[in-house]
Order: C-alpha cells, then structure tokens, then sequence
C-alpha cells in the first residue's frame, strides 16, 4: 500500500489490527475488486476485534456454490450467512468468490449494524 494514498492510514490501521492482510505474498492489492467472501472475512475479524458475537454455526449446504467458499474464508462466510448478513444471489447460489458490488456492500453493512451491533 503506497504511501500518502486517501486510503493509506485506514489500511494501516486494519492491517495492524488483524483485520485485513493482503494476499499473503506480501501484496495488499488496495485497487482490486472485493470478493464476497473477503468483506465476510474483514466483518468477521472485525466482530471478533470488537467482541462482538462471532461464534460460528450452520454452513453453507443450503447453496449449490458453498463448496467453492476458500478455506480460509469458510468460518467468516458461514458466520455471514447464518447472522443474516450474506444471503444468496437468486434461488440457491451464494457466489462467494465473486466480486460485490457497491449495493451489495451497503446493504452488508447496514446489516452488520442492525444484526452484529445492535
């Protein structure tokens, strides 16, 4: 993440607080899209930093895709689904490796806050 960007000190924060860490090869990739399953994952780090309720229950059965959910994001993906916070996309498809879009992440957010912070 280079320096003096808009988004620099935020990165940094969250980096040092456990909430993000890049790609694992040494590379954030600030500009990329965000996957479904990464906001998951920032959300459930996040409850955890917090202290929030992040106990993990349920999977991911239910969809025709869960099986394609990374391995590191399976615990924060089925934490999202089972709090309300990731639904599917159509009938039974939760496209967890496919990119959000800016709707998608507001109403994410709007549900972390009315079913995470309360």
């Amino acid at each position: 993440v280079p320096d003096g960007q808009w988004y620099t000190e935020a990165v940094d924060w969250a980096a040092a607080n456990d909430l993000v860490n890049g790609y694992g090869n040494s590379t954030f990739g600030p500009e990329d899209d965000i996957t479904r399953e990464q906001m998951a994952a920032i959300l459930y780090r996040y409850a955890q930093f917090k202290g929030y309720d992040h106990a993990v229950q349920g999977d991911l059965s239910r969809f025709t895709d869960g099986g394609q959910t990374s391995d590191w994001a399976r615990d924060a993906v089925v934490w999202a689904v089972d709090k309300g916070l990731l639904t599917g996309k159509g009938q039974k498809t939760l496209a967890p490796t496919g990119t959000a879009t800016r709707a998608e992440l507001a109403t994410i957010l709007m549900r972390f806050c009315e079913n995470i912070v309360r």
